[in-house]
């Protein structure tokens, strides 16, 4: 299960969010999508329940989205923003 980084602030303005390392002073920015996903992630939900959710929230095809939501997913575990529970 994948984990919010609890080093990480999170401002959401507009939709959008801004996620600010408070150790680090590195930040990263989220679309509404990003932020939707993002917020959905408590580590208890899987990738796919969360796939599923955005699904009933967005008109896009179902592996368009899936697609995104996994490059997105690699990126924030790649800046640590996201843990993954399973590998801890």
């Amino acid at each position: 299960m994948l984990n919010q980084n609890q080093d990480f602030l999170v401002q959401v303005v507009k939709g959008e969010a801004v996620l600010l390392n408070s150790k680090t002073g590195d930040y990263f920015g989220l679309n509404e999508v990003g932020s939707d996903f993002y917020q959905l992630v408590d580590g208890k939900k899987g990738l796919e329940e969360i796939i599923d959710l955005l699904d009933e929230e967005y008109d896009v095809k179902r592996e368009v989205l899936k697609a995104d939501v996994e490059k997105l997913v690699a990126r924030l575990l790649e800046k640590k923003i996201l843990l993954d529970g399973d590998s801890e």
